[in-house]
């Protein structure tokens, strides 16, 4: 939270821009699937072709694993995000309560920057009160946002580890019956 805020900087990490990509990816081929209106007859990567009934099974599977990028997406952004404004955020909010609570000692002209290390003694423990109290509310206005976090945790372990176990359950069966017919 110490790191200057800056428009010019960008909120999320290398994961996240990986995460959003494959997002953006999914959310495009299933947006050109909606539109089309047609369920994909061949997946040509691995040369197979689906039947009518496999097609709906396909697009459910489509739909899902764009839902879950969507969401993973926006669990690990929300929080990038929340932590990349919460500096801006709170340097304002200090302002706010500086000019309203101690108005007697700081004016409008006072803020070409923060006082930090200001010669009076009186001034800086004013703005050390200002912050914490500024950082106190920028946090629990960022309260839900920050919640996403449990979203993310949801996400990146209960799923991967239920459809993980499920997926490899559903192919030893495949697999296991293919060999016996």
């Amino acid at each position: 939270m110490s790191k200057k805020f800056s428009i010019y900087d960008t909120p999320f990490s290398e994961e996240t821009k990986v995460i959003r990509r494959n997002s953006l990816i999914a959310s495009g081929l299933s947006l050109f699937i909606g539109l089309t209106g047609e369920l994909p007859k061949q997946f040509s990567l691995l040369g197979v072709s689906f039947s009518s009934q496999q097609q709906e099974t396909m697009s459910w599977f489509i739909f899902t694993v764009s839902a879950y990028l969507f969401l993973h997406f926006l669990s690990v952004g929300g929080v990038e995000f929340a932590k990349w404004v919460h500096p801006f955020l709170s340097s304002r909010k200090q302002k706010e309560i500086l000019l309203t609570r101690y108005s007697h000692a700081f004016w409008d002209d006072d803020f070409g920057y923060i006082p930090t290390q200001v010669d009076e003694a009186d001034k800086a423990d004013m703005a050390r009160d200002a912050l914490e109290e500024a950082h106190w509310k920028v946090q629990s206005n960022l309260r839900m946002v920050y919640r996403l976090i449990y979203v993310r945790l949801f996400l990146e372990i209960i799923v991967p580890l239920v459809l993980g176990g499920w997926g490899l359950y559903e192919l030893a069966v495949l697999i296991g019956t293919s060999f016996y017919i």
